[in-house]
Formats: C-alpha cells, structure tokens, sequence
C-alpha cells in the first residue's frame, strides 16, 4: 500500500475524471429536462448540481471511492485505516467548499502541504479521513 504522500497527483486526476463525469449526466439529465419540462426545466436544472454532493458523499461513504478514485486506485479511509463511513464522508465533501476557496482548491493543497503530514485537506482533517493506495 502506498503513502498518503504518494496520492496527491491521483487525488487531482480523480476528482477531474469525476467531474466529466458529473458534467456529461447533469447535462445529459439538463437538456432532457429542458426538453421535456420547457422552462420549468431550465429551472430544475441548477439544483442537479446537487447530485454532484450526493454521489462524492454516497460512494465515499459507502464504497470508500468514487469512480474517478476506483479508476486511479486510491481510497478514503479513516484515519485508523479503517473503512470511511457517511458522516465522515459528509463531513470531508460538504468542506470541500472551504478546500477550494478562494479557487483551484488553494486552501485544500495549502493544508495538504503546510499543515498535515498525510497530505490531508480540511474536509480530512474534520471528518478524520485520509486518502491513501487502494490495496
């Protein structure tokens, strides 16, 4: 199993692999609202955003990794090494808004490289969760 240390560049590359892949389904799900619902749908599309926050906590929570995570081969677990759970997976997706402030998640590398040792941003450091090499 790799280091903590070793993971950052594939943390990076997961979460754009799971981007895409949010982008292609919500736009996918926006323009057939759009076409369905008309102008109503134009109005429902902006709360798909939410699915984003839903599918980081649901497979983090309940998988360890999102598909971006499974693809590069790297898993949150808890600070034991033990399995991430809901709320912990709640906790360090919902702080991803104070990671990425002010943009480009500044904060987050910031905490990654000058205060945690494990390479952890501040949704880990709450939610007691590290990112590591899937075994």
């Amino acid at each position: 199993m790799g280091t903590e240390n070793s993971v950052v560049v594939k943390r990076v590359l997961a979460f754009v692999i799971d981007v895409v892949l949010l982008a292609v389904v919500v736009g996918i799900a926006g323009a057939i609202f759009g076409a369905l619902l008309g102008r109503l749908g134009g109005i429902l599309t902006p709360l798909l955003s939410l699915v984003g926050v839903v599918y980081f906590i649901y497979m983090e929570g309940t998988y360890g990794q999102t598909l971006g995570k499974r693809l590069v081969g790297i898993v949150v677990v808890d600070e034991d090494g033990g399995a991430c759970d809901m709320t912990a997976s709640a906790i360090r997706n919902v702080l991803r808004l104070v990671d990425a402030l002010p943009t480009l998640y500044i904060v987050g590398f910031a905490v990654m490289y000058l205060v945690s040792d494990r390479k952890q941003r501040v949704g880990d450091l709450v939610g007691d969760t590290v990112v590591v090499e899937a075994a």
